[in-house]
């Protein structure tokens, strides 16, 4: 009986609390406040929006609605439907891409071109269009980062916010145009072909490779038939060297057969590859002057224009692109300022249709192109100053309506070492964009730096605003550090790429500089038994990245951090190995210089680096000796050996 007593007793205690569980939950599901002006685009995981699309959309634009659904589900647990222009219309819908909605007219299309994006809010509504396919895609991104916070920081990760109560403020226009129309890199991610899309990323490069072509995530872009630089030796059909390539060989360019067989080959890349936009004619690599023919026809060219090699080339290709012009005029011919082409031709005249890209090959990578105390490393050769170079940029936009940029942000043979020019980067881009330069590659490490990710992010977004302030770029860059590497890293992050950049702040190197010959200065200090190591500033370097890696729990973006490191591993193990080369009274810990090199290389392979430096001789060996430096890991015999 007492039992029954109990359970009634408790019943009628819960149906006196009923109210009160009622009245809080209710209160929990209350409506966030909403700020004068604001728009709310979901709460509780409910919202009252819909997609629409043109009845007509293309199959690009439907993939973005499905991908715009993707993301709004995942930051605000809404699933929103998506329905046709056909319907009618409500208040509240996102419009994506051109559509019958009276909404869609508000936005600027004469104002876009072909790949500049527009997105407004009209009433409730909020339109994301442009001109092309892949311009409604970069729309549809952009909302998504710059209104919904979600942020693209390399191909396999991302921040992707969560919101209960998801409002943006009205007000929303903006529109946006490339500073560039061709802008491509070699950095880590530029082959996937989403995240390319994400960060506005439209070069396809060669679409006759299977291991360059890039394929389009959406429609559009700038891609080259066949091959996209020194293509030349296979256009001629020229014969290769022993080694079989065509480095530093060139054909007669005035030999009425080179010029029938150039212009077979690209009308049947054309005709292979219908959606390229340009075709590379270009010279064969190499630096070697001499390399070129020095026939009468050849020197009468030559003579006539400037006494430079870059003559015959701007000749023999406006040869082709004047005769392709009318049956392909949507294609333009690029060929190479780079080297012995270096210095533009005198008295003329380049087709409309000619890109020149321009190489800074040999420029110093530590100092923006502006920096006036700028030498070459290895001599006096006045083609390799970033004076001369910023002269011969002038005089060849000048003449040319089509200059592209083949930059570099890599050491060739130092992949891994602190590379932290972050802000030449910036102001070169800067300079670029002044100097009326239309497409940029940078060339990077590909997957092999440790900073990669940093630096395609940031690469990305100067090649779509190379106008970017440097208060901007700081911005940009501590965004970046504080999601892809942990929250309060950018502080220590930062004050490693001060302090590294200090310590070389007047050094002056280019891509093939060598790590302690030109880059670095080889911290020693002398003691009693001997030269040892200056340690100073590595304690530094590793302390920026221990107070970074303490910050941080998550297993993921400590992985990210332990990757970024390897340059610190780096510059330490070969500056031991440095020291014991330069000093005969060198004191070395041999156990640590292994444990040293174990630890680098057990990082390096888990933050999936293949290669030490450019090339299958920089290849990272499986069995590694690490009596060796990194260089030298491939090397089967001991150090006495």
């Amino acid at each position: 009986m007492k039992y029954t007593t109990r359970i009634l007793c408790l019943g009628l205690c819960l149906l006196l609390l009923l109210p009160t569980l009622f009245s809080c939950q209710n209160e929990g599901l209350k409506s966030a406040p909403l700020r004068e002006g604001a728009l709310r685009l979901a709460e509780h995981g409910k919202s009252d929006y819909r997609v629409v699309i043109g009845k007509d959309a293309s199959e690009d634009t439907k993939k973005m609605a499905e991908e715009f659904v993707r993301y709004f589900e995942q930051i605000c647990g809404a699933k929103l439907s998506i329905v046709t222009d056909e319907t009618k219309p409500q208040d509240k819908e996102f419009i994506i891409g051109k559509t019958s909605r009276a909404a869609d007219g508000e936005l600027p299309y004469d104002e876009l071109g072909q790949e500049g994006y527009a997105y407004a809010d009209v009433n409730a509504s909020i339109v994301m269009s442009g001109n092309t396919d892949r311009a409604v895609a970069y729309s549809v991104y952009a909302f998504l980062e710059e209104r919904l916070g979600v942020l693209y920081l390399s191909a396999d990760y991302e921040y992707i916010p969560k919101r209960n109560a998801l409002d943006v403020m009205g007000d929303l226009e903006n529109q946006s145009v490339p500073g560039f129309w061709y802008r491509d890199m070699g950095h880590i991610g530029h082959n996937d072909s989403e995240w390319m899309v994400k960060m506005r990323l439209n070069s396809r490069q060669s679409l006759g490779s299977e291991n360059h072509r890039k394929n389009p995530f959406v429609g559009g872009g700038e891609g080259y038939a066949d091959w996209f630089v020194h293509t030349i030796g296979k256009l001629a059909e020229m014969p290769k060297n022993d080694d079989g390539t065509h480095f530093n060989t060139q054909p007669c360019l005035t030999d009425e057969n080179v010029y029938q067989t150039v212009l077979k080959n690209v009308r049947a890349w054309l005709e292979q590859y219908p959606d390229a936009t340009i075709v590379s004619i270009s010279q064969n690599d190499g630096t070697q002057e001499s390399s070129m023919c020095a026939c009468d026809n050849c020197k009468k060219i030559y003579n006539n224009y400037g006494n430079v090699q870059s003559a015959l080339w701007i000749w023999f290709v406006g040869l082709i692109a004047t005769e392709l012009a009318d049956e392909y005029p949507d294609v333009h011919f690029e060929t190479l300022s780079y080297n012995f082409t270096t210095m533009p031709p005198k008295g003329l005249s380049i087709p409309e249709n000619i890109i020149v890209r321009c190489v800074p090959a040999f420029c110093c990578l530590n100092h923006s192109l502006l920096d006036e105390t700028c030498h070459d490393a290895h001599g006096n050769s006045s083609q390799k100053k970033s004076d001369l170079f910023r002269k011969t940029l002038v005089e060849w936009s000048a003449l040319a309506n089509n200059i592209f940029i083949w930059d570099y942000a890599t050491l060739f043979h130092n992949y891994w070492a602190p590379f932290l020019n972050l802000d030449a980067l910036r102001q070169n881009m800067n300079y670029y964009a002044d100097n009326g330069v239309q497409g940029v590659y940078m060339q990077g490490a590909d997957t092999n730096a440790p900073f990669g990710e940093l630096y395609a992010y940031l690469t990305a977004k100067l090649l779509w605003n190379p106008q970017m302030n440097e208060r901007e770029f700081q911005k940009l860059t501590r965004e970046f550090m504080e999601n892809f590497y942990g929250k309060g890293t950018s502080k220590p992050l930062m004050e490693y790429i001060n302090v590294f950049s200090e310590s070389i702040s007047d050094q002056h190197f280019h891509l093939y500089g060598r790590l302690f010959e030109d880059y670095c200065t080889l911290p020693v200090c002398e003691n009693e038994q001997g030269t040892i190591l200056d340690t100073t500033l590595i304690k530094k370097m590793r302390d920026c990245f221990d107070r970074a890696e303490a910050l941080v729990t998550d297993d993921t973006l400590n992985a990210h951090l332990k990757k970024a490191k390897v340059q610190v591993l780096y510059y330490e193990l070969c500056a031991l190995f440095k020291l014991e080369e330069k000093y005969e009274n060198a004191i070395i810990d041999l156990d640590y210089r292994r444990a040293l090199g174990e630890e680098l290389y057990n990082c390096a392979k888990a933050g999936g680096f293949t290669n030490i430096g450019e090339g299958s001789g920089g290849k990272l060996p499986e069995n590694p000796n690490f009596d060796y430096p990194p260089s030298g890991w491939h090397n089967k015999t001991t150090m006495n050996g």
